[in-house]
């Protein structure tokens, strides 16, 4: 039995490489935030590292984009996604699913000092 897809994939994958683009933000988050404590601390290593950990947040907020139009995309084509639509329950809801993971990444204090 063969199983047609489209070009673009199917909504779970889709849907899923969305979902490891955004995991993959908030590990270089972490990252950038761990080089951070250690400048702070005094280890001169940490220090050289900030700008990698920059360029890897860079890379993945590209790749997270870009795997958001493909599936924002997708779903115009499939009619689930209005051409013109603003759904700001999901708006919301994104909005806050980023917060409480750089809250989580930040730890315990809060988001800007």
């Amino acid at each position: 039995m063969k199983v047609e897809t489209s070009s673009v994939g199917d909504d779970r994958n889709l849907d899923s490489l969305v979902e490891i683009a955004n995991e993959s933000v908030v590990r270089a988050i972490r990252a950038i935030h761990d080089a951070i404590d250690g400048v702070r601390a005094g280890d001169p290593k940490s220090a050289s590292e900030i700008a990698k950990h920059m360029a890897d947040l860079n890379k993945a907020l590209n790749i997270s984009f870009e795997e958001r139009k493909r599936l924002d995309d997708h779903k115009r084509k499939t009619g689930e996604l209005g051409g013109g639509e603003l759904d700001l329950d999901a708006a919301r809801s994104q909005v806050l699913d980023g917060l409480g993971r750089l809250r989580a990444a930040r730890g315990s204090g809060p988001i800007s000092q």
